[in-house]
């Protein structure tokens, strides 16, 4: 199954340029595929791991707020059983 192809135009510094073809080991276009499918991949996890460290967050003040409505009812439970 092949994969169409776009041709773009893109402009680089000549340094970047230099490294680009000093490491890869494949055709310039294989090479720039791969690697911004990787860094964006990368920013792909980074940005859902924001996601759930933020929905982690959140869930963790509701906890506690339920924690503190339940307290009195849990006490009065562990007061009944100690007697």
């Amino acid at each position: 199954m092949s994969k169409s192809r776009k041709r773009i135009n893109i402009t680089i510094p000549e340094d970047t340029l230099e490294l680009i073809d000093r490491i890869r080991e494949e055709n310039r276009s294989a090479f720039i595929n791969r690697a911004v499918k990787v860094y964006a991949n990368r920013l792909e996890r980074a940005k859902v791991k924001n996601q759930l460290k933020q929905a982690y967050q959140e869930r963790a003040k509701e906890d506690l707020t339920a924690v503190k409505e339940w307290e009195p009812v849990e006490r009065e439970l562990w007061d009944k059983l100690e007697q």
